[in-house]
This record gives structure tokens, C-alpha cells and sequence, in this order.
């Protein structure tokens, strides 16, 4: 059945792309982007090692259509179709994975029109809310290795105590607690003011949120910085999230970034905080070591360090290989700790 909407999906994809490309000369530009990220995984929990062959969830493979077109009264309309395909999909592996996950599948990211203006930006549909990336600004040059959400690599491997597993996994244990991500929603963008915007968004459930972001090149140094506030409404298991990062990318190459966040959860009130070190050199290499520590989700006073090394070689423009290492801990405040589970994975994206 899966295989069946598969192919029904390319079919009406194939055919929407067609009726675009020949649509008449008053319709939006048009174009079609995306990528593949494709990655090797090895994870040990201290019981079993394996090998997984996955698709990197740092930065998902997905395709997408845009356009955009300016008209009278200093309007511009625009469009974004953007849909996922993963196979094995790196924080979904698991020990007792005995194949792939499952059949490949079409996951909705966005299908949205926006409408500019001197005044800001609306957008209507399924699209980020505008909280969403707040805890992951990060000039590094390493995310698609590394990055604030630990848990997209390896978040599906549960510990391992005494040979047995424990029932709580690195996705369980740990989280960057980022905004509201994706969502069908209206949002409002404020002008950019001295590098300065604001958001606002609302949708189901009444999910809402707003956030503050910056962005600034002074030449010696960039950077960038966000902030924002998340309304769970009725549909989320949280109440309440704050989330925030900033990121300075020194013209040397050195570059810092850090982030904290924090949820309101059944009066648990679980936080993380994050911090990495960064180095571009040669002009097509990055590397960094980051740490990054979540307490209270799992169970109360549990904590969740993560360590992780991360190198990327960009040798032509598009194109990116990387590596990267992740070590897993888990501090539980009562009994004995369980063994740690070190992840490596190193893979490519390809954009076109």
C-alpha cells in the first residue's frame, strides 16, 4: 500500500510540475530545487555495534517548487511546495532493526503562498511557525554534521544497563526544545530594521508564537542571534517554550555559538543548554567540537550530555562530504548509570 502511494505521489507531482512549466508568462516564476543526504551510521550502546546505512536527518533529503513574481503596488506573491523522502532516516535506527525502516514515504514540509510588501511578509499554510529554528542559529559551517538538536543522529538507540535496555532512548533524553516547527498557520514578518525582524504566527489548536531575530556583517565578524516564545495550545505535550542562540563567525574563521531553551511540562520544566567551537580554514573546510547538556526529560533530575566533533569539506559549491561523532550520556540521579552509546557517521549532501 505504501509502494502504491508512492508512485501515486510522483505521478501528481510529475503532473503539477508539468502544468507549471507551461503555464502562461503572468503566472509566478517557477523552479524546482532540493537535495539527498545520504550517510554510513555506526553506533555501539556498549551491548551491540552496528552498521546502518540512513539518510541524514540533520538536513533531510526533499525536493521542492518555488516561485515568485512582483507586481503592481509593490505586492510580490510567492510559493513554496516542499516535501521530505527518507529512507532509514538516521533517528529512527535502532538495535533490533533487522532492514530498512520501512517503505520510502512523502512527509509534508511545507505548502504555503506568501504576499510581500513594504509593510512585511504574510504567509499562509503549512510552513515554518515563527519560532521555529530559534535555538539552532549556528554560523559553524558544520550543520549538516553537528548541530544543536543532537538527537537527529542517533536519537533512536535506547541505553543499555547491565545488557539490558533501560527504555529510554537519546531522542527521550535529550532536546534543543526548539519553537514550534512546522505547521499549517498564518505568520507575519515584520521590514528588517538595522538587521532587526519580528514574527508572529498562530494556527490549530491554538498553537501560537513570536520571535526576535538579528543578522549583521561588521566586516571583521558576523553575526546572528534569535529568540523566541511558543504557546503549545492544546495539541502539544508542553505548555510553554522559550528558545534562543546566537552565533559569531570571527573573519578568520573562528566561530562560537551557543544556545539555551527551556519548556514548561507538567510543572517538570525540563532545559538544555548547548555550546560549540568552530574553525573554517582553506576556504572549503570546517570542523568543531560542541557539548551540549539536557536535564529533567526524561525523569526528573536526569541528565543528557552529549558530546560531538564534526568536519565538513565543501570542495565544490553545492556539494559537501562530512563526518561526525557523537558521544551519548545519561547521568540518572538514582541507581547506577547506563553505558554510554557512541555514534559515528559520515556521508554527503548534494544540492541541486
Amino acid at each position: 500500500m505504501l509502494k502504491k502511494k508512492t508512485h501515486i505521489g510522483f505521478i501528481i507531482l510529475a503532473l503539477a510540475a508539468a502544468v507549471l512549466i507551461i503555464s502562461p508568462a503572468h503566472a509566478v516564476d517557477f523552479k524546482i530545487s532540493g537535495q539527498i543526504n545520504r550517510a554510513a551510521m555506526y553506533a555501539d550502546d556498549g551491548n551491540t555495534g552496528k552498521w546502518f546505512f540512513v539518510d541524514n536527518d540533520n538536513s533531510s533529503t526533499r525536493f521542492r517548487f518555488t516561485g515568485s513574481n512582483d507586481f503592481d503596488y509593490d505586492l510580490s506573491v510567492g510559493i513554496v511546495w516542499e516535501v521530505e523522502m527518507q529512507s532509514n532516516a538516521s533517528n529512527e535506527m535502532d538495535m533490533d532493526l533487522s532492514g530498512d525502516v520501512g517503505d520510502i514515504t512523502f512527509n509534508e514540509r511545507k505548502m504555503e503562498f506568501w504576499v510581500g510588501s513594504p509593510w512585511g511578509k504574510v504567509w499562509l499554510g503549512q510552513g515554518d511557525m515563527a519560532a521555529n529554528s530559534t535555538s539552532e542559529v549556528d554560523l559553524s559551517g558544520t550543520t549538516v554534521a553537528a548541530y544543536s538538536s543532537v538527537g537527529d543522529v542517533g536519537g533512536g538507540f535506547e541505553f543499555q544497563k547491565n545488557g539490558d535496555g533501560i527504555g529510554t532512548t537519546v531522542g527521550d533524553s535529550r532536546s534543543n526544545f526548539d519553537g514550534l516547527s512546522r505547521k499549517d498557520r498564518i505568520r507575519y514578518d515584520t521590514p528588517k530594521f538595522w538587521g532587526f525582524y519580528a514574527s508572529g504566527s498562530t494556527g490549530n489548536s491554538s498553537i501560537w508564537d513570536a520571535a526576535l531575530r538579528y543578522a549583521g556583517d561588521f566586516g571583521w565578524a558576523k553575526f546572528a542571534a534569535a529568540g523566541g516564545w511558543s504557546d503549545g495550545g492544546t495539541s502539544q505535550s508542553w505548555d510553554q517554550r522559550f528558545s534562543s542562540s546566537a552565533s559569531m563567525l570571527f573573519d578568520f574563521g573562528l566561530n562560537l555559538t551557543a544556545s539555551y531553551a527551556y519548556e514548561d511540562k507538567n510543572n517538570k520544566n525540563p532545559w538544555n543548554i548547548f555550546g560549540k567551537i568552530g574553525y573554517q580554514f582553506l576556504e572549503k573546510h570546517a570542523a568543531s567540537v560542541q557539548w551540549s547538556r539536557t536535564e529533567n526529560l526524561s525523569a526528573n533530575d536526569d541528565k543528557g550530555d552529549t558530546l560531538g566533533l564534526a568536519y565538513v569539506f565543501s570542495p565544490w559549491q553545492s556539494v559537501e562530504f562530512y563526518g561526525t561523532y557523537y558521544l551519548y550520556m545519561l547521568d540518572r540521579d538514582e541507581g547506577s548509570d547506563p553505558d554510554d552509546i557512541n555514534v559515528f557517521m559520515a556521508g554527503g549532501r548534494v544540492k541541486f
